[in-house]
């Protein structure tokens, strides 16, 4: 007997930032688990291998452009029907001091991970399945700041009040903001100056904010993949915001 608590059979899912880390191990974690997947990110090449290898569609697509997300949410409702669940994890991580970050980079953050994230659900509202689920990745460090992030935290904190506005506004809708600790196997870092990081990574270890263990990213998506069937199971409740952190083993306290 199938519990309907971790159950996604039949899960008609749109995972937006599909090509690497946590939104590409969840797409394989959800057709493993029954899910029919649409994918969704920049880097195309990637996306149509993953796509071919899961049954699913692949679709290029930058959030921070509006024409795009509404043409590539409307292919995926089309494709579907309706859609039960999107899972929105593209992110941007400028690494830089907060002098140092410059006009254009601020932009670009925020219209990644704040605007982009919101226009996605924007332009889902007519596509979306009775009890549909919207599972936005955050960041954990909100409200927590570290030197080098400044672009990455705000546009965050943005986010979150801007996923409030949507409570507010359709509290209809299952909105869960999920904040993801460190975790391995993404590419976070990727194109990140080494020098820079280095200085930064002493800092953050100097201040305790590097953790003794990170998070694997089979076990994020896989818990970001039951609160949507929690979600769904239990339609007059929704678990609004959800703090997935790193589990310190016993034997690395000792």
């Amino acid at each position: 007997m199938t519990d309907r608590h971790s159950n996604i059979d039949g899960l008609r899912l749109l995972v937006v930032g599909a090509s690497s880390g946590i939104g590409q191990a969840l797409a394989v974690a959800a057709q493993a688990r029954g899910a029919k997947v649409a994918l969704a990110a920049r880097r195309i090449e990637l996306l149509e291998k993953l796509a071919a290898d899961l049954d699913g569609t692949a679709h290029e697509l930058d959030v921070a452009d509006p024409r795009g997300v509404e043409r590539v949410i409307g292919a995926v409702g089309e494709q579907f029907g309706r859609i039960d669940a999107i899972v929105f994890t593209s992110t941007v991580v400028p690494f830089a001091l907060v002098e140092h970050t410059d006009f254009t980079t601020w932009l670009h953050a925020f219209a990644v991970n704040t605007v982009g994230a919101t226009h996605v659900l924007r332009s889902a509202l007519p596509h979306l399945s009775d009890d549909a689920v919207v599972v936005v990745a955050s960041s954990h460090d909100v409200g927590r700041p570290r030197r080098g992030v400044a672009a990455y935290n705000a546009s965050k904190a943005a986010l979150d009040e801007l996923l409030r506005s949507w409570r507010a506004e359709h509290p209809e809708l299952a909105v869960i903001r999920v904040s993801v600790g460190p975790t391995e196997g993404t590419e976070i870092l990727r194109g990140a100056d080494r020098d820079l990081l280095a200085e930064l990574y002493r800092s953050w270890a100097q201040e305790g904010q590097i953790p003794a263990k990170m998070s694997a990213v089979d076990d994020v998506a896989n818990a970001m993949l039951s609160l949507i069937a929690i979600a769904r199971a239990n339609p007059t409740v929704v678990t609004e915001i959800v703090h997935l952190a790193p589990r310190v083993d016993r034997a690395s306290q000792r």
